[in-house]
């Protein structure tokens, strides 16, 4: 679909679950600030969010930027050397 000036439009997410996910999708993937600000979510509101997406089977990558700072990001393969996929920690015979 294209605006009246001829350029693509995008269309925007409806709701703050489809936001991050927008966010992580992206190729630079999304800090948890970068998680929050847009969200007004706190820190372990999106890490539990986070979680959830890796509960459902979405394959979730951690890695870090040049400065240091973790990034999160969706993936279907693991590109780059040195990314940690996010897995689940075992529950069985622990209390």
């Amino acid at each position: 679909m294209a605006n009246e000036n001829g350029t693509k439009q995008t269309a925007q997410p409806r709701t703050k679950s489809q936001l991050i996910e927008r966010l992580l999708a992206g190729r630079g993937g999304a800090t948890l600030a970068e998680l929050m600000e847009p969200t007004g979510w706190q820190a372990h509101t999106c890490r539990a969010f986070l979680s959830g997406l890796r509960k459902k089977g979405r394959a979730l990558v951690r890695d870090k930027r040049d400065d240091g700072t973790s990034f999160y990001r969706l993936d279907g393969e693991q590109e780059a050397a040195g990314t940690e996929t996010i897995s689940a920690i075992p529950t069985e015979g622990h209390v």
